[in-house]
């Protein structure tokens, strides 16, 4: 009988992924009644569970605060140990906030080595669990006293949540414990150990509820002097752990047999049967059929209070603003027309463009395709928007077909199959990460359990070390996909049976990356999507340019000189060849064969060796850095311009180029006589393909120098990224599309039928003209394009006040800083707290935080800062989850981040978001046109603030502030730019104690 209540059960599927099988949302749901059931053997015997708290993270610097352990017995927690210790030194306030100890709580504590020799006695022999246990480990065997640990086993609870239940959104020991209905942690130590206690066996229950064959080669992986937690996938192994925890409801027919892959993407996946849809392109061509559209009629009745959207929504208020843009879209589509839209907040826009795209994918059996920036977004449209969407036609018409979607992304995203193949074959190897070593085992027990949970999903989600196992080894790409000779190949394979689901779906949604890639591919990415909508499109330039841009990076051509040159045949493709194809019997075949991978691997050694003089002398460019001294920035952006291009040091690197790119050249020809001598040849498909995908990365290298260094196209800017750092590779070359609006329309819009453009930040003073030259809209046959300004649905005027800060002095006043300082403090301290400040230079907001932190502690309000190394999830969480903490941020938070509510109730903008005047792009602009700054980086700038701005106010009751610091917007005539461009028109221009003056006021209400 299960345990938990109904309550319960959705806290749990809150927690679940989206896209998780039903099944497995069934298995995890079953979890706590199976833990109470069952009998985990010695794994239940004695237990001591165990988690400290420290004044910091640093093994180094850092010193332990509490320590608390438990001894539990078959589930029961049977004794207790619990200390303070005295760490020698301050707790800093963000711990002290965090554990709620505080430095008069371990003043009279024992120091480390007296509490060490307690909790070694108290443990005896027990194994250990903790929860991340390296870091327990570490902290409590630093000290002589506690070398005895060293001897336990200890069990990483941590890793047991990754591969028992990887399809959670997080393993943290808080959001298990919710979960799982568990008592919550209060991030005390005993509470964390009460915590992992209750999740403990859960876990174990989820290992009990894995296929057994999984189980057994995840124990097999290594050994536990390696990976301590390997004792528990041992036992459940074992004879005794599978008698125990025998359940025939979880075993499928094969799961005792020998671990294969391929059943076990058999037993998920089931039957597969899918036809792909039809190309509109067919049905335009076809002189017996034509393309049929929704009418306006249809658009009218789905956005009306008894239609497909307001069925969806027990509050349904028609908007009208919502149903202008369907109508708008449909439009488009029927007409064979592009769209700009911006549609502001609150009007609904993507029920807007996905009820006209369903209708006519449904209409005319055909695909059409939605293109999104973040992934926030596209899970957004495909596990919420469409699912209701198809329940709401599935109501109106239960005799047709459902209506079906899919999203899609790039190679990178989805587990190679293959790759992991060998992985597991090869068994366990040994990473050093942070000067330790650490064995794989663990990541790619999760990374096998996740394949076993999943469908077509992509691994964005996993959470698994990937310091000791790289995406790069899990993934594969573009090139280096086997296809049709891929064992794996077909329904089986992550990426190419999310694609086949893809062509048989109604809706595709896929991101902006994939949409450009593939255009650069010539279709070979994506299925042949005729009419597309591309959301979020105020970052469709940027991503359009890094698609058709072309690149030379010191990093990946050393990576590339190490495949051709390495001695060990893990590394050398060549070496490789010769070890694992089987040569021809016949003596000359034979003969011919190894001379052949001769050649490849000299051929190889010149490459490498021109690959490293070439690297080498790209830091000679530091030369031209006009900011030698560096301030703290270790990378530097530089314009290649037709001064550097004459100069004797470019000269040379140019010199080293095209010697790299002779010895290229040489070595595709060696790889392609290889290429075609393996064809048909026994055990050569993966070699072959690796040698071919080689020749099409080094031709792609070879056509890079072409057009960097010898002979430069005007149609693009150069750049060189480099690194100060004597000892790092990290030196680029760049070729940027000046202008993508002529590759749009040599691709995309000659295509396509119709692309619709959707954001909610397009129109720049009133205007699209920015955005239509950026992508080439209305400038041939093909890009013809309608448009459509769409207000928010909500009262900006009334929800938003803009307060645009008279008395500031300029940016480049010498006042400025300590001027913003105080400012800060003032508003922060005025509006207590709930405050988002966005940046647009790191020093500045360190310099910022580092003076208006300590004043606004004195007055207990809590401000954080995105320093560097810092996660950036992290700090949204930490943002959302307490709605008086503020903070200083850059890029990451200027927009896609939504905080509704009193979560944030006001947005500070110091300075005004232009791009660098040393951009490289810019800079080339700027010398092929005087008014540059007015086309492209005035646009840039405004469209920003308001994404900025649009973080404020995010549903209908919200209200707030933005705060505008820099006193150009009334110096400048391009000010009135960013006025006229913000959503709300309740603008007041005050000097900054007026300002502070008002939110003191009404934050007093």
């Amino acid at each position: 009988m299960d345990t938990q209540t109904a309550p319960e059960q959705d806290a749990l599927q809150s927690f679940i992924s989206d896209g998780t099988p039903d099944a497995i949302r069934a298995r995890y749901a079953s979890l706590p009644a199976l833990a109470a059931e069952l009998d985990f053997g010695e794994l239940d015997r004695s237990i001591v569970v165990l988690d400290t708290e420290t004044t910091g993270f640093s093994f180094n610097h850092d010193e332990l605060t509490q320590i608390a352990a438990a001894r539990m017995d078959r589930g029961e927690i049977v004794e207790w140990f619990v200390t303070f210790v005295n760490p020698g030194k301050p707790i800093p306030e963000e711990v002290a906030h965090l554990t709620n100890i505080h430095d008069a709580d371990v003043a009279s504590a024992p120091e480390p080595e007296e509490a060490l020799a307690a909790l070694v006695k108290f443990v005896g022999d027990s194994k250990i669990v903790a929860h991340n246990a390296e870091f327990d480990r570490t902290f409590t065997t630093r000290h002589p006293s506690g070398y005895p640990l060293l001897e336990n086993t200890w069990i990483d609870s941590l890793d047991l949540a990754r591969i028992a239940v990887p399809r959670l959104k997080s393993h943290r020991l808080l959001d298990l414990v919710r979960a799982f209905g568990a008592p919550l942690s209060t991030h005390r130590a005993d509470a964390d150990v009460a915590a992992t206690c209750a999740v403990f066996r859960i876990l174990l229950a989820g290992i009990a509820a894995m296929p057994t064959a999984l189980v057994r080669e995840i124990a097999r992986l290594t050994t536990a002097d390696r990976w301590p937690t390997q004792v528990v996938f041992e036992w459940f192994a074992s004879e005794e752990g599978r008698r125990n925890v025998s359940r025939e409801t979880f075993e499928a027919p094969e799961s005792d047999r020998s671990f294969s892959l391929r059943s076990l993407r058999r037993e998920r996946l089931g039957k597969v049967e899918r036809s792909a849809k039809v190309d509109a392109d067919d049905i335009a061509a076809d002189p017996l059929r034509s393309l049929v559209f929704p009418t306006a009629e249809e658009i009218d009745e789905a956005f009306s209070a008894d239609g497909l959207v307001g069925s969806l929504y027990e509050d349904f208020e028609p908007r009208e603003e919502q149903r202008v843009m369907a109508e708008a879209v449909r439009a488009a589509f029927a007409s064979s027309e592009n769209l700009m839209v911006e549609a502001g907040t609150g009007v609904g826009k993507s029920m807007a463009y996905l009820v006209p795209s369903a209708l006519t994918a449904r209409k005319n059996g055909i695909t059409v395709g939605v293109a999104t920036k973040t992934n926030a977004l596209l899970d957004q449209l495909v596990y919420h928007e469409l699912p209701a969407l198809s329940r709401s036609l599935a109501e109106a018409d239960p005799d047709a077909p459902p209506l079906t979607y899919a999203p899609l992304k790039g190679f990178a995203h989805y587990p190679c199959l293959r790759k992991i193949d060998r992985l597991v074959g090869d068994g366990d190897h040994v990473r050093v990460v942070a000067g330790k070593e650490q064995s794989q085992a663990p990541a790619l027990a999760a990374l096998l359990s996740f394949i076993e949970q999943t469908e077509y999903d992509d691994m964005d989600s996993l959470k698994i070390d990937y310091r000791v196992l790289s995406r790069r080894m899990v993934t594969t790409t573009s090139h280096d996909c086997l296809r049709r000779k891929c064992p794996y190949f077909g329904v089986s394979c992550f990426v190419h049976g999310a694609r086949r689901r893809a062509e048989a779906a109604d809706v595709v949604v896929t991101n902006h990356s994939l949409l450009f890639c593939d255009l650069v591919a010539d279709g070979g990415l994506l299925p042949p999507i005729r009419y597309w909508t591309v959301d979020e499109a105020h970052g469709a330039e940027a991503e359009a340019r890094r698609a058709f841009s072309l690149a030379l990076s010191a990093e990946d051509i050393t990576r590339l000189a190490g495949r051709v040159s390495a001695d060990e045949s893990s590394r050398n493709v060549f070496v490789r060849a010769e070890r694992r194809v089987v040569a021809p019997s016949a003596e000359e075949g034979a003969t011919l064969f190894y001379a052949l991978t001769a050649k490849a691997r000299a051929a190889g050694t010149v490459y490498a060796d021109a690959a490293r003089e070439f690297c080498a002398h790209l830091k000679d460019l530091l030369f031209f850095d006009q900011n030698k001294k560096g301030k703290g920035y270790e990378t530097v952006e530089l314009w290649i311009n037709g001064d550097i291009r004459q100069s004797a040091t470019f000269s040379q690197v140019i010199e080293l180029g095209q010697l790299l790119s002779s010895a290229a050249e040489k070595l595709v020809t060696a790889s392609q006589e290889l290429v075609g001598y393996l064809e048909g040849l026994d055990g050569a498909a993966e070699v072959q393909r690796e040698v071919a995908s080689l020749a099409i990365e080094l031709k792609d290298q070879v056509k890079a120098i072409d057009i960097i260094l010898v002979h430069p196209d005007e149609a693009y800017a150069y750049a060189a990224t480099l690194s100060r750092k004597k000892d790092r590779v990290a030196e680029k070359l760049e070729a940027l599309l000046v202008n993508v609006g002529p590759a749009m329309n040599d691709t995309l819009f000659a295509r396509t039928h119709s692309v619709v453009f959707a954001s909610a930040t397009l129109v720049v003073d009133d205007r699209f003209d920015a955005f239509e030259a950026a992508l080439g809209l209305n400038a041939s046959e093909f890009s013809a394009c309608r448009m459509c300004r769409l207000d928010s649905s909500y009262d900006f005027d009334g929800q938003m006040t803009v307060y645009v800060a008279e008395d500031m002095p300029e940016p480049n006043d010498p006042r400025y800083l300590d001027a913003l300082q105080r400012f800060l403090t003032d508003a922060h301290r005025a509006q207590r707290g709930s405050m988002l400040t966005l940046f647009t230079n790191r020093r500045e907001m360190e310099k910022c935080f580092d003076e208006v932190q300590p004043r606004l502690k004195e007055d207990d309000l809590r401000l954080v800062c995105q320093k560097w190394g810092v996660s950036v999830k992290g700090l949204r969480d930490d943002f959302l989850a307490d709605e008086h903490l503020s903070l200083f941020a850059l890029k990451s938070f200027w927009e896609g981040f939504d905080a509704p509510g009193a979560t944030l109730k006001g947005v500070v903008i110091p300075k005004l978001p232009f791009s660098k005047p040393t951009d490289p792009l810019s800079c080339e602009r700027a010398a092929r046109d005087d008014q540059a700054w007015r086309r492209y980086v005035l646009p840039a700038a405004v469209l920003e603030v308001k994404q900025a701005a649009g973080r404020l106010i995010r549903k209908a009751d919200d209200t707030g502030v933005l705060i505008l610091a820099d006193r150009r917007l009334l110096t400048k005539s391009y000010g009135k730019a960013f006025l006229n461009s913000l959503p709300s028109r309740t603008i007041k221009v005050l000097p900054t104690a007026a300002i502070v003056e008002e939110l003191a006021r009404d934050a007093g209400r």
